[in-house]
């Protein structure tokens, strides 16, 4: 997939480029080929109803990722302003600071105007991404390899509603969040790999090899927590018992194809550099 170079488009409020007035329930929030549970013949037997609200809960839950990654980008982007003399680079890391922004704001109105939300919750696969976030040295080789990660994977999960909207008929504020936050996220991706190819190219073969362990622990951790919903999506869903459908979407042959798929272009990328990983 061919990431598209940074954005010099005039920045506009996300919020006010939506019309909110056509959120609605009664539809696909993303295609039924893109859920944990497609291909899966329990799930394809239930009625279209209860199909259609998983995806409201998948979707739902790629939001919530979406926010709390957006919050820990901020936060280390921040960090860089802070000590950065490089004005085009601080100018680079603020704009990036203000989409994030909108599009965490997107998110957080579309779960209130829904009324589609999950529970809080801090689970394992979100406790170990966090900490090898806020471990490693922001500016770093390693750091710029996990943005790439944080970046690509949901990008091209969220790419998958422009490939369905033909198909079935999704909602037209989801598909208007997601062409928004696409167009942003590939800029936002360009840039990362640009980074990470800067500052991975500065240091030598061996400090690449001690440091890729714990960027393939994020790369496998990151890759389950967005492509195989936790539990409680199951649950908020209506499907119980949502640890046998949870398990059942593990084991999914068709979900773990398509999840190679949208993982290879970002191995392959991160290899190109040097680094030692591999599809989960």
């Amino acid at each position: 997939m061919r990431i598209a170079e940074p954005s010099t488009t005039p920045y506009e409020d996300p919020l006010v480029r939506i019309d909110w007035s056509g959120v609605a329930r009664d539809c696909w929030w993303l295609p039924p080929e893109t859920l944990s549970l497609a291909g899966v013949s329990e799930f394809e037997a239930l009625p279209l109803e209860s199909r259609r609200r998983l995806s409201h809960y998948e979707y739902a839950h790629l939001l919530e990722i979406g926010i709390w990654l957006e919050a820990l980008f901020v936060e280390r982007l921040a960090r860089l302003v802070r000590r950065t003399r490089d004005f085009e680079r601080c100018s680079r890391y603020l704009q990036e600071i203000r989409e994030e922004a909108g599009h965490s704001l997107m998110f957080v109105e579309l779960a209130r105007r829904s009324g589609v939300a999950l529970p809080a919750r801090r689970g394992v696969g979100l406790r170990l991404v966090e900490a090898l976030g806020h471990g490693v040295a922001s500016g770093s080789a390693l750091f710029w390899a996990m943005v790439v990660i944080g970046e690509e994977l949901p990008y091209r999960l969220t790419r998958q509603l422009e490939r369905g909207v033909e198909e079935v008929t999704l909602s037209a504020v989801v598909y208007r969040i997601a062409q928004l936050h696409v167009r942003d996220e590939a800029s936002h991706a360009s840039y990362a790999r640009l980074r990470c190819e800067e500052e991975t190219i500065r240091i030598p073969r061996w400090r690449r090899a001690l440091l890729s362990p714990a960027l393939k622990r994020a790369l496998n951790a990151f890759s389950t927590l967005v492509y195989f919903p936790p539990t409680a999506v199951y649950r908020c869903a209506g499907l119980p018992p949502a640890t046998r459908w949870r398990s059942l979407a593990l084991r999914n042959a068709a979900r773990r194809q398509q999840v190679d798929a949208m993982l290879r272009p970002t191995v392959e990328f991160l290899r190109r550099l040097g680094w030692s990983v591999s599809n989960p």
